[in-house]
């Protein structure tokens, strides 16, 4: 009773924790918060541009996988526009295949270098605008970019090499137009924030994105992620690959939190104590049980040097010099009181090592008579 009575606060804690990290996995799990998702109203959420999208008839299908975008495109007999939110998800694989896929549109958004340039039938480079590039006038004659006027849009990426592009940043275009393998209609932009619900109403951003996307009856939003199984040749997936970032995230809340009651509730050690032992045990034992377990395990070096470290140490000490004096200024101690020559005394304690037991028992005899004989001195 009295365990249950003190773990009742920390089981209720990681209760309360593991309830807590369970609906953040619910509630933010799957993709309804990824970045300009047409069903998410989070800030970086698409869901307001998708709305407005509909109200003027278009037909907005969102698409998780690149089968599911293929198969939308091909049900809009190619009269669709492809939105491609996050092409830096995507395999090489997947890029050829949207490359090759008919569409009267492409807007790509935020593309990488390899993106832009595989979607694309030109030499497209891709930099980094310098600070201070979000708000920019078109700078163009294209009717679309005139008519929506000036936009958060060159914040991110600056496109180069391109056959023409729209608001102008020190390197290039942060909206360039160009030719691909399968659409004659490419578009890059550079940013995301213009399609963003919480820059919608900013500037030109809801006139730019509407007239990026609502040229053709049909968009087909795609939302490129790490599990989709067309990243693979094979096609197969990972367990932890198939999950929810949000459940992935829930995962990893618990298991900090069974990291912190497990240090919250960990024993600590306290200084040493000394206690009597319950048994005593005869020194003359002790010795024996070393010596058996060097004899089994043949370490004839580790059993010398145990011999002779005692020895200079005790010699040492009747000498007068400090324990852990060098074995030359033993052997030059005990010549000089009138004991053996130095020479014979460095050959017993620091000498070769005996390669078998007699020699072992040999060495042990000679270190009793040299200690032995200073001890006469």
């Amino acid at each position: 009773m009295t365990t249950l009575r003190a773990w009742r606060w920390p089981v209720a804690a990681l209760a309360v924790l593991l309830l807590g990290a369970l609906v953040t996995a619910i509630v933010s799990g799957g993709n309804g918060g990824g970045t300009l998702d047409p069903d998410s109203a989070s800030p970086d959420g698409g869901r307001a541009l998708a709305s407005l999208l509909r109200d003027r008839g278009v037909t907005v299908t969102p698409a998780r996988t690149t089968a599911d975008a293929l198969a939308a495109v091909q049900g809009a007999q190619g009269d669709a526009t492809l939105l491609v939110t996050d092409p830096g998800l995507l395999t090489l694989l997947q890029i050829d295949t949207l490359a090759s896929t008919p569409v009267a549109r492409l807007v790509v958004v935020q593309p990488d270098p390899e993106s832009a340039r595989l979607l694309t039938t030109q030499t497209a480079r891709v930099d980094t605008p310098p600070e201070g590039s979000g708000l920019v006038d078109p700078g163009c004659p294209d009717a679309d970019a005139t008519a929506a006027g000036n936009a958060d849009i060159g914040d991110a990426e600056v496109f180069s090499g391109l056959t023409s592009g729209c608001y102008a940043v020190p390197g290039g275009y942060a909206l360039a137009t160009a030719a691909g393998p399968s659409s004659n209609d490419t578009v890059l932009v550079g940013s995301r924030t213009p399609f963003r619900n919480d820059r919608l109403a900013d500037h030109g951003n809801a006139a730019l994105a509407l007239r990026l996307l609502g040229k053709h009856p049909t968009v087909v939003w795609y939302l490129p992620d790490g599990a989709d199984p067309g990243a693979t040749a094979s096609g197969q997936k990972s367990f932890t690959a198939v999950l929810p970032a949000g459940w992935r995230w829930g995962a990893l809340t618990m298991v900090l939190a069974i990291a912190l009651l497990a240090l919250w509730q960990a024993r600590r050690l306290g200084p040493v104590v000394a206690e009597r032992m319950p048994v005593a045990v005869r020194a003359a034992e002790t010795v024996e049980g070393r010596a058996r377990l060097y004899e089994r395990g043949k370490v004839t070096d580790r059993a010398t040097g145990a011999l002779r470290e005692a020895t200079r140490s005790r010699l040492a000490a009747r000498l007068g010099l400090p324990r852990a004096a060098a074995v030359g200024d033993i052997a030059a101690a005990i010549a000089a009181r009138g004991g053996p020559e130095a020479g014979a005394t460095l050959a017993v304690l620091a000498g070769a090592v005996p390669a078998d037991d007699a020699g072992l028992v040999g060495l042990a005899s000679a270190l009793d008579r040299l200690e032995a004989e200073v001890g006469r001195l």
